[in-house]
């Protein structure tokens, strides 16, 4: 359970990254594009460790059942981050996909801080 700790911390990391792409759009700071593929980047790792914590202690790990719903949740708002941003919004980016964005992950984060504390 001490992965799963670490990964809440990168998946923080990761939203406050996001939080500052949603501030910097909303003053309409114009921003390098390296830093939306860092965001994406982060997560994505974060993504691929906890499906390795999740997956790789066998049938007799203790895993809480929060830590497979935070991974839904946060492999959904990582798709939908993909999809909108990366996809179909490439350069208006709606205010209604960058909240559902954002509160799906927000979600996440939160159900992972449950099952890793």
């Amino acid at each position: 359970m001490e992965l799963v700790k670490w990964i809440f911390w990168w998946m923080v990391a990761a939203a406050s990254g996001g939080l500052l792409l949603a501030l910097l759009t909303a003053i309409k700071v114009r921003y390098p594009s390296w830093l939306r593929l860092a965001h994406g980047g982060l997560a994505f790792a974060g993504l691929v460790t906890l499906v390795y914590a999740l997956f790789s202690g066998g049938p007799d790990a203790s895993i809480p059942q929060a830590a497979f719903w935070a991974l839904g949740l946060l492999v959904a708002a990582f798709l939908g981050g993909a999809l909108f941003f990366g996809v179909l919004f490439r350069n208006a980016k709606p205010w209604w996909a960058i909240i559902g964005h954002g509160g799906l992950a927000l979600a996440g984060v939160v159900v992972l801080f449950m099952a890793a504390y």
